[in-house]
């Protein structure tokens, strides 16, 4: 019994190293593609393009109708 280790089945091994690989090729994907949003900011406290006032308060924020 000393000589017998415990070893995960191949088949384990395969679908791990899958999962990484698929992991990093929908990183480098992602990498590649850039950003969704680039001006998109939390809160919408980006400025917008007419001023200093945040571009939510340029457009009449949520809910005004526009």
């Amino acid at each position: 019994m000393a000589g017998s280790r415990w070893a995960p089945p191949r088949h384990l091994l395969g679908f791990v190293a899958l999962l990484v690989l698929l992991f990093f090729w929908a990183y480098y994907a992602g990498v590649l593609a850039g950003r969704v949003a680039p001006g998109l900011g939390p809160g919408g406290v980006e400025t917008g393009e007419r001023g200093d006032r945040p571009a939510q308060e340029q457009r009449g924020g949520h809910g005004h109708g526009i």
